[in-house]
Parts: structure tokens; sequence; C-alpha cells
């Protein structure tokens, strides 16, 4: 994969934890598009949308705590 590709996708991440964190438990395709336009970044349709089928009804927390354990 490119550095580019890379770099989009955790921008896309990044909206959609910053979405959590204004408040939306389980942010939409729009929510985060809309974080990432207002930061002046092209959006890349196909990998908000495969974000949000893949976080689709699970918490972020959760997940993030799972994590935690691999980075040791």
């Amino acid at each position: 994969f490119s550095s580019n590709s890379h770099i989009s996708k955790v921008k896309v991440v990044a909206a959609y934890l910053l979405a959590v964190l204004g408040g939306k438990s389980s942010p939409s395709a729009a929510d985060v598009k809309k974080i990432l336009t207002s930061g002046g970044v092209e959006v890349d349709d196909q990998q908000v949308d495969k974000l949000i089928a893949e976080l689709s009804g699970k918490n972020v927390e959760e997940i993030i705590a799972s994590g935690k354990g691999k980075l040791s």
C-alpha cells in the first residue's frame, strides 16, 4: 500500500474519533466527511464507508481498550 493511502486512512479514523469525542456514539459517514472537509482534507468515500461499516454497532472505547494490549 502507498504512504498516501495510509495517511488518508489515519485521517478518516481520526475524524471518526473526533466525532465520538464530540458526543456522537456512532458517527455517520456524513459526520466523518463533514469533519474531514472542514479541515480541508479530500474525502475518500470508499474509506469512510468502509470504516463506518466496520465499526457499526461497536463501542469505540472497547475497541481501543482491546487494542492497547497489542501495543505492548
